[in-house]
């Protein structure tokens, strides 16, 4: 489920300018104002083709309303309450099954479970099933309806003020993980602060770069124990593996350097052919803050695809109880 909606979403990327947003890559997505497009499994009753037509539903009435979806911070939901006001069976031959679906989107904050923003519409739809009917009702929202403007404005809002007045605390939060080595997690965190925050956004910018380093300089340690391992047991192309891992702004740099020569002389030494394995060099051209930014953003989005678990486990029975 998380991962077909992280499909869904990196397709769709968007901004609280639209504009602006617009124009940067898929890279930035991440820092950008977005909703993740969820339809809960606590959102029961509802027929598993209908839970992917909302889940289209919800992504298009944020893109039409200058937000999109994306599943790379999950905090900031849209979710659905659908609830079946009537049904019947039409005097028609054949007789098809009717149904009246209430269905309310909300914006919410998953996290602290805070609701910012709903709106509510009411579609009829008919089919020789119920199932059938009740799709056919999700179908005949209109995504385009203008009453789904103002409860998207009002989400994006309800965001905004979050960052601004909560910064200090997504701040400590991240410093917190990195203390517990939950450097990804960490860098998840700052990252996934909007641009448009300016203030919350530079500051977190800036504590990404340090979390970064003590990140890298933690993984580093962690590649030069496997290096000397492998080569301890005269593995070239693992203690190569490990070593490859290692980047020039690691503390541990040139310790892997020394590691390399090493390994080098000796298998000339012993006889074989040239060791081709080189270390990685910096790029002079890349400005080392963005470079260190970029990374850090490549190591959060890979955490929230394959580990990020508190995040795609919500807890949903606050709100599905109101069903």
């Amino acid at each position: 489920m998380k991962k077909l909606i992280l499909s869904i979403a990196v397709l769709t990327g968007f901004a609280l300018s639209l504009n602006a947003q617009n124009s940067q890559g898929k890279t930035d997505d991440m820092g950008r104002i977005a909703l993740a497009a969820i339809v809960p499994e606590q959102a029961t009753g509802i027929p598993q083709e209908a839970r992917q037509m909302l889940v289209n539903k919800m992504s298009q009435i944020a893109t039409q309303n200058g937000l999109g979806a994306t599943a790379a911070n999950p905090r900031f939901c849209i979710v659905p309450l659908v609830t079946v006001v009537s049904k019947e069976i039409t005097p028609t031959a054949p007789p098809m099954q009717a149904v009246n679906l209430d269905v309310t989107f909300y914006i919410v904050d998953a996290a602290s479970q805070n609701i910012f923003s709903q709106t509510n519409i009411s579609v009829k739809g008919v089919g020789q099933t119920e199932d059938k009917a009740y799709i056919q009702a999700l179908k005949n929202i209109n995504v385009r309806a203008g009453q789904f403007k103002g409860f998207i404005e009002k989400g994006k809002e309800k965001i905004i003020e979050y960052y601004n007045s909560q910064c200090d605390v997504v701040l400590k939060g991240a410093q917190a993980l990195a203390g517990q080595k939950k450097y990804e997690e960490a860098l998840f965190v700052l990252l996934s602060v909007p641009d448009v925050c300016r203030e919350c956004f530079d500051k977190s910018m800036d504590l990404s770069i340090e979390i970064y380093k003590q990140y890298a300089n933690y993984k580093c340690t962690e590649y030069m124990a496997g290096a000397k391992a492998a080569w301890a047991n005269m593995n070239a192309d693992k203690a190569a593996e490990y070593l490859g891992k290692i980047t020039p702004d690691m503390e541990c740099y040139a310790d892997a350097v020394r590691l390399t020569d090493e390994i080098t002389q000796k298998m000339l030494a012993d006889g074989a052919n040239v060791w081709n394995f080189k270390m990685k060099q910096y790029d002079d051209s890349i400005e080392k803050d963005k470079m260190m930014i970029q990374a850090g953003k490549e190591i959060a989005v890979a955490w929230a695809y394959w580990g990020a678990a508190p995040y795609f486990n919500w807890d949903w029975s606050w709100l599905y109880q109101q069903k």
